[in-house]
């Protein structure tokens, strides 16, 4: 009886926590974290994609997910990608506790603490962050920290929103800070080196909006939401913006300070010194 009255609690604890999220997304059109089955399809897209890019990359090896928030990026990570240990950290307990329930699993660890004071008794090989930095303060003591937590021959997996021009004031009610290209990729070498770069559903100015009529756009707009061609067609052109494909990797093809939104995703290797200032 007892064991019936706990899954009940459980489930019922579950089944709140994912109607906030859904009521977030109905209200807000934002979410503060994913919740797998939970927001919408684009949005679940985007993060799918973000955990789908690693998962050949995290075999066999230790693994932080931070912050891991809901637990499903770190279920992923521990089965599809076969890691040897991932440990999934995040402030708020609540999502620790939906994670150990939902996806409960032998090789992955939860701890619920704050990611710029978190430390472990071992280094790690890979260290994911996905949309994490901007909702904390002290980002450089954040990146101190991933620095601190990663093995010298690891790689930190960073993603973050992309903005035209960086911004304190950015319309998710959630972030605290967002980052140009040029200015995240700058920050992120004051504590690593930066190997890669890969670009996310950016929308950058249409260089060609006056060089086309509205009628066709309209018309390739619509064929394109029709026959879902989006992963197929290297650009959508929505007016007087262009969206490009979802995932690629960054290879000066654009003009950075036109890109106005969107997901960064780098690969840095770790930095090696005693001493970050």
């Amino acid at each position: 009886m007892e064991i019936m009255d706990n899954n009940l609690e459980n489930e019922l604890f579950c089944l709140n926590y994912e109607l906030k999220a859904l009521k977030d997304i109905l209200i807000y059109s934002k979410a503060e974290r994913w919740v797998y089955g939970f927001l919408s399809k684009n949005i679940e897209d985007e993060h799918l994609e973000r955990y789908n890019f690693i998962l050949d990359k995290v075999q066999n090896k230790k693994v932080l997910d931070i912050a891991c928030g809901s637990g499903y990026g770190s279920f992923l990570l521990a089965t599809k990608g076969n890691a040897k240990k991932v440990v999934g950290v995040d402030i708020d307990s609540e999502a620790i506790k939906y994670a150990n329930i939902r996806y409960n699993i032998s090789n992955i660890e939860r701890i619920v603490c704050d990611a710029t004071k978190f430390n472990y008794n071992e280094k790690f090989d890979v260290i994911v962050s996905y949309e994490t930095i901007e909702h904390v303060n002290d980002f450089r003591s954040l990146l101190k920290n991933y620095n601190n937590l990663l093995k010298d021959d690891g790689l930190l997996y960073i993603s973050t929103p992309i903005t035209q021009k960086t911004t304190k004031t950015p319309e998710n009610p959630y972030h605290i800070i967002e980052w140009s290209f040029d200015d995240f990729k700058n920050l992120l070498n004051e504590f690593f080196s930066v190997d890669e770069a890969y670009f996310q559903n950016i929308i950058i100015n249409n260089p060609i909006r006056d060089k086309i009529q509205f009628f066709p756009l309209r018309v390739y707009n619509r064929l394109i939401k029709l026959f879902y061609l989006r992963k197929y067609i290297k650009t959508v052109y929505l007016g007087k913006f262009i969206k490009y494909k979802s995932f690629e990797k960054y290879t000066y093809k654009y003009d950075d300070f036109k890109i106005i939104s969107g997901y960064q995703v780098l690969i840095a290797k770790k930095r090696l010194f005693n001493l970050i200032i």
